[in-house]
């Protein structure tokens, strides 16, 4: 069943497991039978999930094929609540938890994340992020996430951040490779940040203030942002029939909403799917015999997404922006002789990219009135949400 009992030992950088003889008990001496070890420096976090849980994380092997089977994580039951915390110490003092050293720079707590689902503590650490749930923790290097997202979603309630991640983190056999954060519009914070005034001033440029306040979604993209060093992505230029910035529809069975960006397409919340304008294909509207809906078919380089259920008055408008993007729409004479009265003669381009956007400048009401379009901050200076 994937269990085995019997004895750990920490002892030079290896821990080392000691089977128990066949009356229960530990063997001495030459009786000990080692059943396998682990080379410490191999470990990359050490935690106690509970009293009598130790838990050992392993770093990313870069040089792994996607097939390949790696040991990411192993747990050890310890009823001796003292033993386990001995061993915790002991395996700390030897492993290679370098990278993850420091203190906390800004604590979030209680932040709502629907994937993985949960609400965790957030601590923001000079090289990594930590998030400490009721039954899991990650730990999670700057180094690890390549982009940022800000969405406001079209209902005006909640704003979502996505934090994307190579390589993804993994909660057992599942891989995250986005994590998704979702906040109240209007619910606010204070933040601190432990880093005092001088340094702060010379490493972020004046760009983060010993105190953040704000609207939770503001203070908590904002400081991850300059901390982490990573750019801030937002839509821009694309307004639905609605006004929003994105288009209700569903990926599969999970309905949620597509984001239409500079450079790329993002579905949240579940799953959420990020489709870089580079790797598409072919862009194809199905169902348009439909009155009322249709659907979004779009073809990459790693597959194929269908969005299905969009609303029939948002056609105009996609299909406007995907000819500025000069996206490959395949079939659309098929389509515009289906659904009359479209728009198929803008011959409008765009070159602009997904911009790095900074969310102290955004107008108070950005999250509450999304795609808004290009607003302008207190020194009159344009920030399109």
């Amino acid at each position: 069943r994937g269990w085995c009992w019997g004895e750990l030992e920490a002892e030079g950088g290896t821990l080392t497991m000691f089977s128990r003889d066949k009356d229960g008990k530990s063997g001495t001496g030459t009786d000990k039978q080692e059943v396998f070890s682990v080379p410490l420096q191999e470990v990359s976090q050490v935690s106690l999930p509970n009293k009598n849980e130790l838990a050992l994380e392993f770093g990313v092997d870069d040089t792994a094929e996607p097939s390949d089977e790696c040991l990411v994580e192993m747990r050890f039951a310890i009823p001796d609540e003292d033993r386990a915390k001995a061993l915790d110490a002991a395996v700390r003092k030897r492993a290679d938890t370098s990278a993850f050293a420091g203190e906390s720079i800004v604590n979030f707590p209680e932040v709502p994340v629907f994937v993985p689902r949960g609400r965790y503590e957030v601590d923001l650490f000079p090289n990594h992020i930590k998030m400490h749930g009721k039954s899991v923790d990650f730990k999670i290097l700057y180094s690890s996430i390549s982009r940022l997202f800000l969405l406001p979603k079209p209902d005006e309630i909640h704003v979502t951040f996505v934090m994307s991640l190579d390589p993804p983190v993994r909660q057992g056999n599942t891989m995250y490779p986005h994590l998704v954060f979702q906040f109240k519009s209007d619910e606010e914070c204070d933040a601190e940040i432990n880093i005092p005034a001088d340094e702060l001033e010379g490493k972020f440029n004046g760009k983060l203030k010993p105190k953040e306040s704000g609207e939770v979604w503001r203070v908590f993209s904002k400081v991850t942002r300059h901390i982490s060093g990573k750019p801030l992505h937002v839509p821009k230029s694309y307004e639905s029939f609605h006004k929003q910035r994105a288009v209700r529809t569903a990926l599969g069975a999970n309905e949620g909403y597509l984001f239409f960006l500079e450079s790329s397409f993002f579905f949240v919340i579940k799953p959420p799917t990020y489709i870089r304008f580079d790797d598409v294909q072919s862009v194809e509207f199905k169902r348009m015999e439909l009155e009322r809906r249709f659907d979004l078919l779009i073809i990459h380089s790693l597959g194929q997404c269908l969005f299905s259920n969009i609303e029939r008055v948002e056609f105009d408008k996609i299909y406007e922006f995907l000819k500025s993007k000069n996206l490959p729409v395949e079939h659309v004479q098929t389509a515009a002789a289906e659904a009359p009265n479209l728009m198929l003669d803008d011959d409008g381009e765009s070159d602009e990219e997904d911009d790095d956007f900074d969310p102290s400048k955004a107008p108070g009401a950005a999250a509450k009135k999304a795609g808004g379009g290009a607003k302008a901050d207190s020194d009159g200076e344009p920030m399109e949400e």
